[in-house]
């Protein structure tokens, strides 16, 4: 068989979202297929600096990051969108004086502001700041570099105004009523995927996605094989080739198998 590339998306797909941990079938199917010569490469919505020590002690050849802005292969980055200075800046005051919620995802650090009160937040920067050396900052203490930034909502947030601003520059991926994921235009985990395939010289029939969410739409539609995980939405079932099992079941073994990039 040909080198294929293989592309994973993490929550949900690798991850068990309610254990929080990656199963030993799942990371030893993932080794077995590199093994077998094929490449396999996270595409997540998370930044760089988001991916913990358990989800890169797999062994990945390399990761598409922030929705398609940064790429790396085995330490080489090979594509980076950053929004820094004056941009930056002005999203930071965007944000704050529509009382929008943010996490602005970065190759380095990530950003919160040190107002915030949102639960979710306080949970990341504890975590992240705490455990994975500091990792965490805040945008008031200076001007931040980052890739993407995800948005939670209340019911005093300007979301309307922030939309209306920013619209024709960002695309705003719809996570759920309160949470939305805000990517650079013209980046998106397919244009990752690309990036990784023009730069190995692998053809588009022979990448392979993997996920279970919205943002995983458009690697599951560009991907020559598409397979959405068995907890996915019924939505994304319908737009893919090959339903595998859950997470909690090892889907994603399970569907290497399948297609025989590895064997039971």
């Amino acid at each position: 068989m040909e080198p294929y590339l293989l592309f994973f998306d993490i929550d949900g797909t690798l991850r068990d979202d309610v254990t929080g941990e990656v199963s030993d079938e799942t990371k030893e199917a993932v080794l077995k297929a590199r093994k077998n010569g094929h490449f396999a490469f996270l595409n997540t919505g998370r930044s760089f600096a988001e991916l913990d020590p358990e989800i890169m002690g797999v062994g990945f050849d390399g990761a598409v990051c922030g929705c398609g802005t940064y790429v790396d292969f085995r330490g080489r980055n090979l594509l980076r969108k950053d929004i820094l200075g004056e941009e930056a800046e002005r999203i930071t005051d965007l944000l704050e004086k529509c009382n929008i919620e943010a996490i602005l995802e970065g190759p380095e650090h990530f950003y919160v502001s040190n107002k915030t009160r949102n639960e979710k937040l306080l949970v990341v920067k504890e975590y992240f700041g705490e455990e994975v050396n500091e990792k965490c900052r805040f945008w008031q203490d200076e001007t931040p570099t980052f890739q993407k930034f995800s948005i939670w909502l209340n019911e005093d947030s300007d979301f309307e105004t922030l939309h209306q601003e920013l619209k024709e520059e960002f695309d705003f991926i719809k996570r759920a009523d309160d949470f939305y994921e805000v990517i650079p235009m013209g980046h998106s985990k397919a244009t990752g995927m690309d990036c990784v395939g023009k730069h190995l010289g692998i053809k588009q029939k022979h990448m392979v996605a993997m996920g279970d969410s919205t943002n995983d739409l458009s690697m599951l539609d560009f991907a020559g094989v598409s397979v959405a995980m068995g907890n996915s939405a019924e939505s994304i079932k319908k737009r893919v080739d090959f339903v595998t099992k859950s997470v909690e079941e090892d889907g994603v073994a399970y569907a290497l198998e399948h297609f025989g990039f590895i064997s039971a």
